[in-house]
């Protein structure tokens, strides 16, 4: 895979791009399975593969509309939509995410920003190109 702008991966919420969105961070979680006991002597045994995936975007940028914040405002069912990262060689990551923790910044003379997390509900595809 050759190197790519970060600015060029695409976000998308409910089908629409989200404005102002500078930064995207992915993490790909896993929780393996310890089965350790007194026969393995104090080393550490785990099972292959893991007991439990998920996966977390965070995104920060200026405001340029409200679609997070509105959907964090209004809770219930709009916390829970379609996330999507498309990248430039066409991969996909896809998947039903919970809007987590929002938040703004809101200085005194400089632009508003937001950050936000979000939570995996369910599986999540990735496609390769």
């Amino acid at each position: 895979m050759a190197a790519e702008y970060g600015r060029a991966v695409d976000f998308e919420w409910n089908s629409a791009a989200v404005l102002g969105v500078r930064e995207k961070s992915l993490s790909i979680n896993g929780e393996p399975v310890n089965v350790t006991s007194d026969e393995d002597n104090g080393w550490q045994t785990l099972l292959d593969g893991d007991a439990e995936r998920s996966v977390t975007i965070e995104l920060s940028g200026v405001t340029k509309d409200t679609v997070l914040r509105l959907a964090k405002m209004t809770g219930g069912a709009s916390l829970n939509s379609t996330a999507t990262l498309t990248y430039t060689n066409g991969d996909v990551l896809s998947g039903t995410f919970h809007l987590g923790a929002y938040s703004e910044g809101i200085p005194y003379n400089e632009a508003v920003t937001f950050t936000a997390t979000l939570m995996s509900d369910g599986a999540v595809t990735y496609t390769p190109a």
